[in-house]
């Protein structure tokens, strides 16, 4: 079976988006967060990415769920720059890649595996919410459905060995598995300085504060001011922040 009519199978017709920095560009969602499709999912996380790539820039979606935030980067880096995909799940896999066909994109190359702090093979606990899957080194989801054996590779590796161009901007939304996905790319940073922007969640306050300042540690050993972004979501019982950070120079190091 061909993956487009695999792809229509499970999520149906591309539908396009309506509004937003993906406006007018086409993406496989059924069953995804219908925000998608309206262009109103997670504005400030848009704009960020909007924001901080260039034309010739390198992306690299680390957490890519249907690929709805690659399409943004691969209108903004254009024919010249790239954008990376990385995700486990094997149906949101395919609704990225086909997303990025139908747009027109060429430059979107999807990898369907985790990113992690080592390269091999691990355990990804499924969720019946399409962006909720984990890996099972950072808990079971609350709504877990299942598992499955996925492929995982560290991004130094990923660089290093299959030769792919360093990233520009990182965007990193893995459930939980954010100090494990750092923890596999200390060489890009140290060597490439990306910025970066990730996602922080928990079922609680204290939880994400505990996450957060562990994240936090890392990255400002790392040489990285850090600035919480806008809020995606309002009275939402389940606990979420974004982090945009950027690598200092030599001067403010010093």
């Amino acid at each position: 079976m061909r993956l487009t009519a695999k792809v229509l199978g499970v999520f149906g017709d591309a539908r396009v988006i309506a509004k937003g920095e993906a406006a007018g560009l086409k993406l496989m969602a059924r069953g995804a967060d219908p925000n998608f499709v309206r262009g109103t999912y997670e504005p400030p996380i848009q704009q960020a990415i909007a924001a901080n790539l260039a034309p010739g820039d390198v992306f690299f979606d680390i957490g890519a769920n249907i690929g709805f935030f690659s399409l943004i980067a691969a209108r903004r880096v254009g024919p010249r720059g790239q954008v990376y995909a990385f995700e486990p799940v094997p149906r949101n896999a395919e609704a990225a890649a086909e997303s990025a066909r139908l747009s027109g994109f060429d430059t979107v190359r999807v990898f369907a595996e985790a990113a992690g702090a080592t390269t091999g093979r691990g355990q990804l606990l499924l969720a019946d919410h399409i962006g909720g899957a984990a890996l099972a080194s950072s808990g079971a989801p609350p709504d877990m459905s299942g598992r499955l054996e996925v492929s995982i590779v560290a991004i130094d590796d990923a660089i290093g060995q299959r030769g792919l161009r360093p990233p520009s901007l990182v965007k990193i939304d893995v459930e939980g598995a954010e100090i494990d996905v750092l923890g596999g790319m200390t060489e890009t940073l140290r060597r490439h300085r990306p910025k970066v922007i990730y996602e922080v969640d928990d079922a609680t306050r204290e939880g994400l504060d505990r996450k957060a300042r562990k994240i936090a540690e890392l990255l400002t050993a790392a040489g990285y001011a850090l600035k919480p972004l806008p809020a995606s979501y309002e009275n939402w019982e389940w606990q979420v922040g974004h982090v945009f950070a950027q690598p200092m120079s030599a001067y403010e190091l010093s």
